[in-house]
């Protein structure tokens, strides 16, 4: 599989994995990167790393090789990261039942954002069940002068699956204040969607998305299952037409191609979401999703967007580095 040419980013992210001090010692024993390396990718000390490869020694992870399950998951860390282009790819284990994939990719993106975070940035989010999942494992922070910016618009029920309250809830997790798209998910008319993008405090939520440090984006499909249809967030009656226009996924319920590129259909005209080209310019793009179901969605949105971190599961995993 050749690797994904990146476009120029304002930052490289900081190594992720699964399980760090394991593949610190895969990165060491295996791959032969120097510590200095290691240091330097980690954004942490040599002195952590020495540390690090002394305790996994003395633990018996490291024998002649990397002695534990989570070797595993590092190894298709290491092949997402070279196959895709990525700076980083975190693999979680694969749940014993498939409806406890979306809690345990939700609990990596929480371990993610704790790392990430920090005061003086702006995180952009859009919705999904992935996302809400991830806010029963996020801490409770203050933090100085951060944003949380919601990249979706809102629906007029305050169901868990409603973008905005997500995006409410996480800045309430980091205790800071966020930036809401006030206006219906998907309008009836493009025209009214292009006012109200002209409005000043609209233009302001769009000015924030831009100006973002970090954007976590979910992945869906075409399934009458995905969460955009099954909650009526759009009809699934445009399944079918949508399919016919070669669309595979969906992106802050834009519609996309295989090759991650907005189809033509007229429903992408009246979402009110920020656009996809702007999303993908964020310096630390994490793309979260799993399940065999969104194996193709989530080509297509590697393909589409320039994303720098993956967050899948193990089972995925296996399928996108199969071509």
């Amino acid at each position: 599989m050749a690797a994904k040419t990146k476009g120029k980013r304002h930052q490289k992210s900081v190594l992720a994995s699964s399980d760090l001090n394991v593949k610190m010692a895969w990165l060491y024993y295996v791959e032969g990167f120097t510590q200095e390396e290691i240091a330097r990718r980690l954004n942490i000390s040599r002195v952590k790393v020495m540390r690090a490869l002394a305790q996994a020694a003395a633990d018996n992870i490291v024998v002649t090789t990397i002695n534990t399950p989570s070797s595993e998951q590092v190894i298709l860390e290491r092949k997402l990261e070279e196959g895709f282009g990525l700076d980083s790819a975190i693999v979680v284990p694969a749940p014993l039942e498939t409806d406890h994939l979306e809690k345990s990719i939700g609990h990596a993106v929480a371990l993610y954002l704790d790392a990430q975070m920090k005061s003086g940035m702006t995180l952009a989010i859009g919705g999904g069940a992935t996302m809400h999942a991830s806010l029963a494992f996020m801490a409770q922070r203050t933090l100085e002068n951060a944003l949380v910016i919601g990249l979706v618009g809102s629906l007029p029920h305050s169901r868990w699956v409603n973008p905005s309250i997500v995006a409410t809830k996480v800045a309430e997790r980091l205790g800071v204040e966020s930036y809401q798209i006030t206006a219906p998910v998907v309008l009836d008319d493009a025209a009214l969607r292009d006012r109200l993008w002209k409005q000043p405090m609209l233009q302001v939520v769009a000015q924030c998305a831009a100006e973002a440090d970090i954007a976590v984006l979910t992945v869906g499909d075409l399934s009458p299952d995905s969460t955009i249809f099954r909650h009526g967030i759009v009809d699934p009656a445009l399944i079918e037409p949508l399919k016919a226009q070669g669309a595979v996924a969906n992106m802050l319920c834009y519609f996309v191609d295989a090759e991650g590129k907005l189809v033509d259909h007229e429903i992408n005209d009246r979402v009110m979401a920020i656009d996809l080209e702007t999303v993908s310019k964020v310096p630390q793009l994490i793309l979260a999703a799993g399940g065999e179901n969104k194996v193709e969605a989530i080509r297509a949105a590697l393909k589409g967007m320039d994303a720098n971190v993956l967050i899948t599961d193990a089972e995925t995993a296996k399928s996108l580095l199969t071509d």
